[in-house]
């Protein structure tokens, strides 16, 4: 096992003795590398904010150079200077959201495995700290909110109706709207845009349009049909993850505002 996903097994099961639910176990977790994360993804939250507050005087950079490349990337280039942005610190966010995703991911799936009886305890075992390790006894629950963690909301929504469906319809429904009200925070405010764009209209303009259309509503879409198929458990920590990186980009645009 990699190395980084034996830290997130061991997390898993020190927030399981911990709270003695393996749902709380993921939400503790989450939280937990989200403040870890939070001097590596300020900056970049930062930047991004800033970079939202820069789109109109971005806009008539490219207006004053319209046909010249190279003078507006230079323009743009001073810009970000001036101001203090690095226009590359925004992408450091979603990069450490996927490469956490993919371990905890891994993590989670080994955990639930031994919950249903599929892995091996010495494996393991091999990988917890001695204080961590189990024995034959022990057995994980992996019920949470009245859903089993383990399943995944097709498996829970093809055995029919029931309050078990209320858990996996929470967290794919509030994992697309957090992910849509993050791109929204994002995006430069509708009145400013439009008088921008209605002064330099071009195909540029629609073509950033559309990739702002795409970032705000084909992610949670997204988010949605793949969470379909992830365990409740990955699903949990999706959500918990995108509704803590909302309130920081809140917060912190707030503080800069």
């Amino acid at each position: 096992m990699n190395i980084l996903v034996a830290v997130f097994v061991n997390a898993i099961f020190g927030g399981y003795y911990l709270t003695g639910s393996l749902g709380w176990s993921v939400v503790l977790v989450t939280l937990v590398i989200r403040l870890l994360l939070l001097p590596l993804v300020l900056p970049g939250i930062k930047a991004g904010n800033k970079m939202r507050e820069l789109q109109p005087r971005l806009k008539k950079l490219g207006e004053k150079y319209t046909g010249d490349k190279e003078g507006l990337a230079k323009a743009q280039m001073e810009l970000y200077r001036q101001e203090g942005i690095n226009p590359l610190s925004g992408c450091l966010p979603n990069i450490l959201q996927i490469a956490v995703l993919l371990m905890f991911f891994s993590a989670f799936n080994m955990v639930t495995m031994f919950s249903q009886g599929k892995g091996e305890m010495e494996e393991i075992n091999r990988h917890l700290v001695s204080s961590f390790r189990i024995n034959d006894g022990f057995r994980f629950e992996a019920n949470f909110l009245g859903s089993n963690l383990a399943l995944t909301p097709a498996k829970v929504f093809g055995e029919g109706l029931g309050t078990g469906m209320i858990l996996p319809l929470v967290l794919l429904v509030g994992s697309g709207l957090m992910q849509y009200l993050s791109a929204k925070q994002m995006m430069p405010t509708v009145k400013t845009d439009e008088k921008v764009v209605e002064l330099t209209k071009d195909k540029e303009d629609d073509m950033m349009a559309a990739m702002r259309t795409q970032s705000l509503y084909m992610m949670p879409i997204m988010t949605v049909v793949l969470g379909w198929n992830f365990s409740l458990g990955i699903l949990l920590y999706w959500f918990v993850n995108s509704a803590v990186m909302l309130g920081q980009q809140v917060i912190s645009g707030r503080m800069n505002s």
